[in-house]
């Protein structure tokens, strides 16, 4: 894999991408955030069965985006891909419960990014749902104590009941969820 800025690169991300994968088979994984492609680059390597959706806002999001053109480029001849344009906020209704296998979203998580994804996405997920963050060292970013983002931690702590939630490592982190 290319040199890529990315949160994940940093503790190797991909051999937990590829663990997932092949313990799941994965049919169908959908993808919110793609910045440079790196757990896209995973998903189509270790998912080789997968349709894979991976979504963006690109130039719409103001801050850290991917650039629409080297992201279709880079994976156009993957037929199992599928690059969007979309929202995760207007999306949900894309989908039909219990059909996506892994959903992953990386789209600066905070603690609503995680509430909406649990309240509405889960029930669309039969195998894993996967969200970047989750510690409390990623809470405590410096982006998120500047702009005063809701914390991640509270929103897994009401959900820990419900769902199945598992963090992996201090920073950046990254959350497991099964229904």
């Amino acid at each position: 894999m290319q040199n890529i800025k990315s949160s994940y690169k940093k503790n190797n991300y991909d051999k937990i991408f590829q663990s997932i994968c092949f313990s799941l088979n994965p049919q169908k994984i959908v993808e919110y955030g793609i910045l440079e492609g790196y757990s896209l680059d995973s998903f189509v390597k270790y998912g080789k069965n997968a349709l894979i959706e991976a979504n963006d806002l690109f130039d719409d999001f103001p801050y850290n985006s991917a650039d629409y053109d080297f992201i279709r480029n880079k994976f156009i001849k993957n037929s199992n891909v599928s690059i969007y344009k979309r929202n995760f906020y207007e999306s949900v209704n894309f989908y039909e419960d219990n059909s996506i296998d892994i959903f992953h979203v990386d789209i600066a998580n905070t603690g609503d990014v995680f509430e909406f994804a649990i309240q509405n996405y889960l029930p669309k997920v039969r195998g894993l749902m996967i969200l970047e963050g989750g510690s409390e060292e990623r809470d405590n970013v410096d982006w998120m104590i500047r702009y005063r983002k809701p914390k991640i931690q509270p929103v897994l702590k009401k959900y820990s009941n419900d769902a199945k939630i598992t963090i992996m490592e201090d920073f950046p982190s990254i959350t497991l969820i099964r229904k």
